[in-house]
């Protein structure tokens, strides 16, 4: 007996049927233990900079931001500014201030390797818990006295609320 052309479609229908069905379930199982959250176990990274890049930073749930800005110009650089003029934090929006601070250090030059610590101690952040995850855009503005020439060095900075 010849088959019907309905009984092949069905037939691979059902296959391809249960293999969708097992990728959706698998889907919403990885969703349910929360392995597709965003916000949990973030490692602090960083992406973008140039010359003169965060070494390390933390962001404690009172709003203060500490970078620690490390000289990799190769040469002697001045610092004129660090900047969040763009920032997104858990749970708040807006300009961290008090990130100019460092212009009232002693001595501004940086040497080749060396770090300095920026403050920020207003960083807005209305309800956020340790934990919950930040994302912050940083400008630092410095001049290169090697080649007379003003630069600025910018990125992201993320990573859990400390």
């Amino acid at each position: 007996m010849r088959p019907v052309r309905g009984q092949s479609a069905v037939e691979y229908m059902m296959t391809y049927g249960w293999g969708i069905m097992v990728v959706l379930v698998a889907g919403v199982l990885l969703w349910q233990l929360g392995f597709l959250e965003m916000n949990k176990n973030i490692t602090p990274d960083k992406r973008g900079f140039s010359q003169l890049v965060p070494l390390d930073w933390g962001l404690a749930s009172d709003g203060t931001l500490n970078i620690i800005v490390q000289n990799n110009a190769g040469t002697i650089v001045e610092l004129n500014d660090v900047d969040t003029n763009a920032n997104t934090i858990a749970n708040g929006d807006g300009v961290c201030t008090g990130g100019n601070n460092i212009l009232s250090l002693p001595d501004t030059q940086l040497r080749p390797g060396a770090t300095v610590r920026v403050t920020f101690t207003g960083c807005p952040l209305q309800t956020a818990r340790v934990g919950e995850y930040y994302k912050i855009n940083v400008t630092i503005g410095y001049y290169n006295r090697a080649s007379t020439l003003t630069h600025k060095s910018n990125g992201v900075l993320w990573g859990p609320v400390g």
